[in-house]
């Protein structure tokens, strides 16, 4: 198989919601891993909000679902779990992420095992701008690759060959505002809490969400190593509606942003509205609903 055909796939595949600087580089990974023997198999990538509602329902019921404010797809309980992501959660429905397995020469078989070769393509990604969703803590996922570089077309833009990226002086104004003010609140914390700051860009990956667990870990005075075990777990606090102007209320509207609840504001007031984000968290997640944010709501928001 030729690597044109390779690339034929992949557009293909892609369709056409893809960013063209994220479909320029994918052509360009299946080029370089192709240069060293490695056939690269896009088998996604584009997906609307309802193709990723229905990914996301195999493994979850038709009433989670509901409590997401998902209708209009039918739950399936008794399948795999194939995403966390949910509609607009994906970075697929914004056209900057897909998935690959690895094919022979003759595009005869389609390999999923993470060998060499598959770390290998995840490297060259990773070496122009992607993330690997085989780094990612918790629900790992192997097959994925999005892209983490700024894409715009207006109105402040940079056009480099054929593709047009954001203005590297300028900055981002996508991005949902309450993800930007977790950023940023995060931010305030990142040095005490041993983690990279963060991009305040409004989008929710793994890298928020790291730093948030980091953040926790600094706030518990537990080891910061990034990783919610045992010890982070049994030092979680009890967050209770009615607390006001607390760093603990902050966290919890963030991740609640983070999972896509509307928390009714990220001011650290823990009100109605974040109780019953809370609520449709823990129903979602199969935990008691009972508005208090404490240890076992702490381990779903950062599983």
């Amino acid at each position: 198989m030729s690597v044109e055909i390779l690339k034929n796939k992949a557009i293909s595949r892609m369709g056409n919601g893809m960013k063209a600087v994220v479909k320029a580089k994918v052509l360009d990974i299946i080029e370089k891993a192709y240069d060293e023997g490695i056939y690269v198999l896009i088998t996604s990538g584009y997906r609307s909000e309802t193709e990723q509602n229905k990914l996301f329902a195999k493994g979850r019921t038709t009433t989670q679902l509901r409590a997401l404010g998902i209708t209009g797809i039918v739950g399936e309980p008794n399948a795999a779990k194939v995403t966390n992501a949910y509609g607009t959660q994906s970075n697929h429905t914004k056209g900057i992420a897909v998935d690959y397995c690895l094919t022979n020469k003759a595009g005869t078989a389609a390999y999923w095992s993470v060998n060499s070769d598959w770390k290998r393509v995840a490297a060259i990604a990773k070496s122009m701008g992607f993330e690997w969703g085989g780094d990612w803590k918790g629900f790992v996922d192997n097959p994925h690759l999005e892209y983490t570089g700024k894409i715009t077309v207006s109105p402040d833009k940079t056009e480099v060959g054929s593709v047009i990226v954001t203005n590297p002086n300028k900055p981002d104004t996508n991005g949902d505002a309450n993800i930007k003010k977790f950023q940023e609140f995060l931010n305030g914390y990142t040095k005490k809490a041993k983690v990279t700051k963060l991009v305040v860009d409004g989008y929710p990956g793994p890298k928020t969400l790291n730093a948030a667990i980091h953040v926790f870990q600094y706030f518990s005075k537990v080891t910061i190593d990034g990783e919610f075990g045992p010890k982070s777990k049994a030092a979680c606090p009890v967050v209770v509606p009615g607390t006001t102007w607390s760093k603990w209320t902050r966290l919890v509207q963030g991740l609640l942003y983070y999972h896509g609840y509307n928390a009714n504001g990220f001011d650290g007031i823990y009100g109605k509205g974040c109780v019953k984000a809370v609520k449709a968290f823990q129903k979602a997640n199969r935990l008691t609903a009972d508005g208090e944010a404490g240890p076992n709501t702490f381990a779903k928001f950062f599983a």
